[in-house]
Formats: C-alpha cells, structure tokens, sequence
C-alpha cells in the first residue's frame, strides 16, 4: 500500500478527482482484474503442459474452451499440441 500512498500523494486535486470518479464506476477494477489475469496467463503458459518442457518465444498457442470460459495453452513442440488435441478429441468421444 505504500507505493499507492505515494503515488496519490503525489497527485493533483484534479487527478484525484478522476480517479475517484473511475473507482465509482468500477473502471479500475476492471483494469486491475484484466491485468491481474494478464499476470496469471504468463505465468501458467511458460511450461508445455503435456512435457512440461519450458516454452520459449517461438511456443504454439492454443485457445480453446467454450465462450466465457476460454483458455490459453502453449506448446513446446507440434507433437505436443498434436497430443494434446488427440487427448482432447477422446474425451469427447467417451
């Protein structure tokens, strides 16, 4: 709480103002949830979650899941995101 204390006491009247306006209308709690889930997505998709090899910048992405309810994986390698969607596609199927 410290580095928010410091941060508003630094802030014009103005300023203030804006932010107490946004708080109200619940504008920065959204932003902090958005980033908050940023933070969380970067975190769960550094390792490949069938070898769990860590990914690197050239990972394979996959968002799936029904709306509302998505998720995001990345992949070391195609075959395992070949073996993650053959894992996928038998469930389905029991």
């Amino acid at each position: 709480m410290n580095k928010l204390t410091k941060l508003l006491e630094n802030l014009k009247e103005e300023d203030l103002k804006l932010i107490k306006k946004d708080l109200k209308a619940g504008h920065i709690e959204r932003l902090i949830n958005k980033k908050l889930q940023e933070k969380i997505e970067a975190d769960m998709n550094k390792v490949c979650p069938v070898c769990h090899t860590p990914t690197g910048e050239e990972s394979l992405i996959l968002v799936f899941g029904p709306k509302g309810l998505r998720k995001k994986a990345s992949f070391c390698a195609l075959d395992c995101l070949e073996y993650f969607l053959n894992m996928i596609k038998k469930e389905r199927n029991l």
